[in-house]
């Protein structure tokens, strides 16, 4: 069972960071460089370099868009930490924003699920922030036929 409550709609995120590994990439190279870093998140066990992470939750945090999200942006998949005073000179950290945020569900066969929650996102009205959105990948990730992610986009 998961030990957390799913919400789907709008919520107020209070500030954290997460720290962990980054690339820059854009949508035209997304696929490869997001499978990419994915796998070197696990080989390299990234979290056992991360003494002060909080929990065992893994984050995605998509950051200094340079523009909408057609342009290059930063992403960094890691664990939200207590303090970056604590992490490897190697790590990338990323100060996730307070503010509203939309948040999605994308549950089942994935990627497939994820890829349609963002298409979903850039195809619809919302009036993103492009400070930072991430995808929260808790308990529900990991259980046998869920794997959910939460996809939480800062809206203005």
């Amino acid at each position: 069972m998961s030990t957390y409550e799913v919400k789907a709609g709008l919520a107020e995120v209070e500030p954290f960071t997460v720290a962990g590994i980054s690339i820059v990439t854009d949508n035209e190279r997304a696929a490869e460089d997001i499978n990419t870093l994915w796998q070197r998140f696990f080989e390299e066990r990234v979290g056992q370099n991360i003494p002060s992470r909080t929990d065992d939750v893994i984050y995605a945090v998509y950051s200094d868009y340079e523009g909408d999200h057609t342009k290059p942006y930063r992403l960094t998949i890691g664990y939200r930490v207590k303090n970056i005073d604590e992490i490897h000179c190697n790590m990338h950290s990323v100060p996730v924003r307070a503010g509203e945020y939309a948040v999605m569900s994308a549950a089942g066969g994935q990627p497939r699920a994820m890829l349609a929650v963002w298409e979903a996102v850039w195809s619809g009205d919302l009036d993103r922030a492009y400070g930072t959105d991430f995808e929260v990948y808790g308990s529900r990730f990991f259980e046998e036929g869920v794997h959910e992610v939460l996809v939480h986009v800062g809206v203005k």
